[in-house]
């Protein structure tokens, strides 16, 4: 064949593809993901002790993969040595399914590796691994909990899956998958289109969309960020345009026509009727994006800022409103949200008791000798100690019959100091035990980790090895509450009690307390700040009815009764509440910014800040016992980068722990000048003055040990030489 009718048979061949095929039919690669320990929230080496143990760990298999026979699960383990190969043996089980028997011999007692294949029959969306060991090191009685009885599962262990990717379904039925979708390991990516003029309703609609898919991620992280005017978004980033019509030109590039609506002459019009949509119809487009088998495309909008804010209170309605169905959906003229009211209550401790199960603790069953502790993470966002609050714990809680009374209990551990140990004592097991426990209050943080360690040892007939059986369980119970009784302090201003809780923003988890104020010109970096901010604020709560935030551009005129997050430039002349008014003071040799608000008593509420040059500060002000105003600062888009990943990051959002933040003493606020070894970004100027600072600046410098041979040094040429060589004369 010559080259020329080689060339055009290639470029018939790619021009049919071209046309003939659209982007979801196009072939695909396959593709690989490696999933470490780590990433299944194991965070060291597994050790699996005793004669019987077990360890379970959980993974997912996304709709999108379909995984091929060639994945598998890559073992590293290591065992005790004394371990009889004949009776010990390591099991790997998926889904409750053996699929590899190992005896533990001496030749695999060292860092043994072992590729198991994954038997992809047996997955399911959500899936679980288990390492269980059976170890004896005799053949007659043996102490159970001897200290040779060991196997250790090592980091190194991972699933590696092969899968060919799967076009997924785009349906505004199933939103917000597969934008957001649990069932993936990687972090969700959207990149938002606005308009650099966009009204604060179109902003509003923004954080509030935001908000809905963080809500939807919960434990998984949502990376987001802002672009004007065109998209830009990377091939694992979905995008989300919001605005109205004539503030998205650049969108008919990726949407041309969808369904029924096109855009036309900077209007939304309904092919079917031929008419424009109305003031206050909002618009919900979802597509496949162009040329892509995995990313999307959701576009908010309507003709006016007002029917865009409708279109996103439809969109992030629960339950989902009956409109969102196919790839476009109208809200009807005169819908509006139906303002039910929550039934949720908040998943921290405040002033109120709290059940297990309002905290998102569900019932845990524990078995066997070596029974894992049962760990509970408990919030609790007011002050007790030294106030007029008492935490107790009433805990409900069951164990099995045929324990050993003598050594069998139940110990339970606040921050690492034991609190309490309840003796397992009847031989025919309890089915219902109540013990309430009163909790310290020096013990009680804002943070605080809860440990419910079994202790189950078998009946002591049961220890030697021809009749050794260990049907032990302990189980507490989702009805066990943190009890309060009177009523204790509040924490506030701290910007520590933000992680893990978003408190005081997260009261209520429709947001209604909540609202965001930014310049009157927001750049992109303030409003990514934004979105880190709403991301955190949407993975802390959960709506059961339509979200209620609020959001306002400029500073002049804020609400009085709802917690306050503030998005402002360095350069802006910001105020907070009415006639609040900032002003700029000198202290000793800096120029300190002082953020002056009204107080209802006729006072004023102050707050000082470092000087901020390039800096990424967090300040939080209390306007009330239970509220705040939280004021975001940079003067460079980098400090407001900073801000954003501080918030999105679980790793660096982890850094903001209570009592990191500084104590202004004499003002009623709190000032945290975020992490300086990671976030704060400041110029070191030259070393400057005269020579008596310039040495001292040099001698700070030297290490304690240059100094020390220095000094002894020059007690020998000033001391010691001279008397040597007043001796030598004097011979």
């Amino acid at each position: 064949m010559s080259k020329a009718v080689l060339k055009r048979t290639w470029a018939g061949f790619l021009l049919a593809i071209s046309l003939g095929l659209g982007p979801n039919s196009m072939p695909t690669l396959a593709a690989t993901e490696v999933v470490p320990l780590k990433r299944l929230k194991v965070n060291d080496v597994i050790l699996l002790p005793t004669v019987s143990s077990q360890y379970q760990a959980k993974f997912t298999k996304p709709k999108t993969w379909q995984v091929s026979p060639k994945s598998a699960v890559y073992l590293e383990f290591q065992h005790s040595i004394e371990l009889q190969p004949h009776r010990s043996w390591l099991q790997v089980m998926v889904n409750d399914k053996v699929i590899k028997h190992i005896p533990l011999t001496p030749q695999n007692a060292e860092g043994t590796k072992m590729t198991i294949p994954l038997p992809v029959g047996l997955l399911q969306d959500f899936n679980t691994l288990n390492f269980r060991v059976q170890q004896h090191y005799t053949d007659h009685c043996e102490d159970p909990l001897d200290k040779s009885l060991w196997t250790q599962i090592l980091p190194a262990t991972r699933i590696v899956f092969d899968y060919q990717p799967v076009v997924p379904k785009v349906d505004l039925g199933a939103f917000p998958y597969p934008i957001i979708d649990e069932l993936t390991y990687s972090p969700a990516r959207v990149q938002y289109v606005v308009d650099q003029s966009a009204s604060d309703k179109e902003l509003q609609a923004l954080a509030l969309v935001n908000v809905h898919l963080a809500q939807q991620a919960q434990d998984h992280e949502l990376k987001s960020r802002v672009v004007f005017g065109r998209s830009s978004a990377a091939p694992d980033e979905h995008a989300v345009w919001i605005g109205t019509a004539s503030h998205l030109s650049g969108v008919q590039s990726v949407a041309g026509a969808v369904g029924n609506y096109a855009l036309q002459g900077g209007q939304w019009v309904n092919k079917q009727s031929g008419q424009s949509l109305g003031p206050d119809q909002g618009l919900v487009l979802f597509f496949q994006a162009p040329g892509s088998q995995s990313q999307t495309v959701l576009v908010v909008t309507g003709n006016t800022d007002e029917a865009v804010l409708k279109a996103a209170e439809a969109l992030t309605l629960r339950p989902k409103a009956s409109m969102l169905a196919g790839g476009a959906a109208e809200v009807p003229s005169g819908w509006n949200p139906p303002g039910t009211r929550t039934a949720k209550v908040p998943r921290f401790v405040e002033g109120q008791s709290r059940t297990f199960r309002e905290l998102g603790f569900d019932i845990q069953e524990v078995h066997k000798i070596n029974a894992p502790p049962i760990t509970y993470k408990v919030p609790v966002v007011s002050k007790f100690h030294k106030s007029g609050g008492k935490l107790w714990l009433d805990l409900n809680y069951s164990y099995s019959p045929q324990l050993n009374p003598e050594f069998s209990s139940l110990e339970l551990r606040l921050n690492d100091v034991s609190i309490a140990n309840l003796p397992l004592t009847n031989p025919a097991g309890e089915q219902l035990l109540r013990a309430s426990i009163p909790v310290a209050s020096e013990l009680i943080h804002p943070r605080n980790e809860l440990v419910a360690q079994f202790h189950l040892m078998p009946d002591k007939y049961g220890w030697c090895v021809d009749n050794y059986e260990d049907n032990a369980w302990g189980k507490i119970l989702d009805d066990s509450q943190f009890r309060v009784e009177g009523a204790p302090g509040s924490y506030l201003p701290d910007a520590g009690l933000l992680n893990s809780t978003m408190y005081p923003y997260s009261k209520a988890d429709n947001l209604e307390g909540v609202h965001l104020a930014v310049p009157a010109s927001p750049s992109a970096a303030v409003l990514d700040t934004l979105l880190g901010f709403t991301t955190r604020l949407g993975r802390s709560t959960l709506a059961d009815t339509d979200l209620r935030l609020s959001l306002s551009k400029g500073f002049a005129s804020l609400p009085g009764d709802r917690n306050l997050a503030i998005f402002r430039e360095s350069t802006d002349a910001a105020a907070l509440p009415a006639g609040a008014k900032l002003v700029w003071q000198l202290s000793g040799s800096s120029l300190m910014q002082v953020l002056k608000l009204a107080d209802p008593n006729g006072g004023t509420i102050s707050g000082e800040t470092a000087e901020l040059g390039q800096g990424a500060y967090l300040e939080q002000y209390a306007l009330a016992p239970d509220r705040v105003a939280s004021v975001f600062t940079a003067s460079k888009p980098a400090g407001f980068l900073a801000l954003g990943e501080l918030f999105e990051s679980d790793e660096q959002f982890e850094t903001l722990a209570s009592g990191f933040v500084q104590q202004a003493s004499t003002l009623q606020s709190q000032l945290n000048p975020i992490t300086e070894t990671r976030f704060h970004i400041e110029e070191k100027n030259a070393v400057t003055g005269n020579w008596w600072d310039a040495a001292l600046s040099w001698v700070k410098g030297l290490s304690w040990s240059v100094i020390i041979w220095g000094l002894l040094g020059a007690f020998l040429v000033l001391i010691i030489l001279p008397m040597l060589v007043r001796a030598l004369f004097r011979r």
